[in-house]
Order: structure tokens, then C-alpha cells, then sequence
């Protein structure tokens, strides 16, 4: 038998609505797409990249930066869109040409959190391939718990917990509870074309540290980003 192909893909329409043009706006002088691109494309695990994507800005910008592209049809790029079923389009695609069997790696490599390094591609691809999980996703430590300081308002304006059938005092006796992450998402081509989501199986829980965790959904997070990641290229290059 054939040894597994990992294939990386991002996932890249035109329309977001948070951040005009989020996907190729520029995070530090690069259009935050290549980030993506770019730890696919340099990981040794990876056999290769493609990104799907409705925008013609977007697809010229990751042909440039090395990625192979989907095109990716105008009903699957709305706002009210399933991206997994982007997913399953992008995989019919490979399988069809046969550029991809059904019990090959699918990794999706989000361009919205760019701050994520080649050990979290490792992790992500080495702990599932070891695990008997259908898919696996990384998870964060939350800031908040919806047992002891995360809160819902009626509408007079009064507010109660989020779970509150267990009156916690002490914010270390609840149960953890984690953020899921975009970091990363790692299944089979074969979960994906026969399931519906990603809880739809056995999903498994890989963390990642909170300092390369975060998700560019508004400007503030792109602020985030940015500091973030002038950092660390400081710290890379003193």
C-alpha cells in the first residue's frame, strides 16, 4: 500500500464582512493568505497546498505564493454558506482528478490565524495520525467559563450564567473548558465526503498555546495579530 498524501488546504472567500478584503489584507507588509500558504508549503509532512476561492484577487495571490487553486462556486462562498461543505467540494475535486484517495490526510490551514508555527502542523498531524479520531482540532485554554463568569441577559436588562445549575464560588472548581481554535483541522477525505460536520464523529482535542491561537474575525483581532506578530519576527531576528 501506498503511503497517505497530507494535503493542506485554505479555505479563502471573498466576501467577508468583518474585515473588507480579510484574507489578502495586508499583516505586516504580506497579504495574511501567504501565512497559510506558507506553513503548508514549507512543513515536510505536506505533499502539497491548494486554496479555494471565489475571488479572483485571492486566487491570483496564492498562485503567486505557490498554492494551488479551487475554484470554488458562488453558492459555497455566500455568507449564509456551510465551509464544510466547501470542504467536501474542494476534496470531490482532488478525488475526482485523482489527486487525492478517500483515506488520505485533509489538513485546513485557516488564513485566519497566521501566528501558528510548524510544531502545530507536527502536532496536529502526528497526534491524530496515532489516534483513532475522526477528525482533530486545536483548542486553546479559555479566558472565560460559562459555569462561573460567562453570563446571558433577558430582556429587562438582567443576567444570569450561562450554566448555572451548579453554583460554583471558586473559579477553580469548575470544569475546564477550552476555546476551539482555526489553527488547524485534520480528517480524512473520506470523513469528510461522508459527514456533515466537525463534531459529526470521534473528535479529538490538540492544544495550542494562546499566543499563537488567535482568530482574525474583527479589526481588533487583527491589531492583535499584528503586535503579535511584530514580535515575534523581532524576537527571530534581534
Amino acid at each position: 500500500m501506498s503511503p497517505k498524501k497530507i494535503i493542506a488546504f485554505t479555505f479563502a472567500r471573498a466576501g467577508s464582512k468583518g474585515i473588507i478584503n480579510k484574507n489578502i489584507k495586508p499583516l505586516c507588509g504580506r497579504p495574511l493568505i501567504e501565512y497559510a500558504i506558507e506553513s503548508g508549503r514549507t512543513h515536510p509532512l505536506i505533499n502539497d497546498v491548494y486554496v479555494s476561492t471565489d475571488g479572483n484577487e485571492i486566487a491570483a495571490i496564492a498562485a503567486q505564493a505557490g498554492a494551488k487553486v479551487i475554484n470554488r462556486p458562488e453558492h459555497l462562498a455566500a455568507d449564509t454558506a456551510s465551509e464544510w461543505h466547501a470542504w467536501q467540494h474542494a476534496v470531490e475535486q482532488l478525488v475526482q482528478n485523482d489527486e487525492m484517495g478517500l483515506d488520505d490526510i485533509f489538513i485546513s490551514l485557516p488564513a485566519t490565524a497566521p501566528l501558528r508555527d510548524a510544531q502545530d502542523v507536527t502536532n496536529a498531524l502526528t497526534q491524530f495520525s496515532v489516534s483513532d479520531a475522526d477528525l482533530a482540532l486545536g483548542i486553546t485554554a479559555a479566558d472565560r467559563s460559562p459555569y462561573f463568569n460567562m453570563v446571558v441577559q433577558n430582556d429587562a436588562g438582567l443576567i444570569e450564567l450561562v450554566i448555572n445549575e451548579h453554583n460554583y464560588v471558586r473559579r477553580q472548581d469548575v470544569p475546564v473548558v477550552w476555546d476551539v481554535t482555526t489553527v488547524f483541522y485534520v480528517s480524512t477525505a473520506r470523513f469528510i465526503l461522508e459527514n456533515t460536520g466537525v463534531l459529526s464523529g470521534k473528535t479529538l482535542g490538540i492544544v495550542v498555546p494562546k499566543e499563537r491561537a488567535i482568530d482574525i474575525d474583527t479589526q481588533y483581532d487583527f491589531d492583535i495579530a499584528e503586535f503579535l506578530m511584530n514580535k515575534k519576527v523581532k524576537n527571530e531576528n534581534p
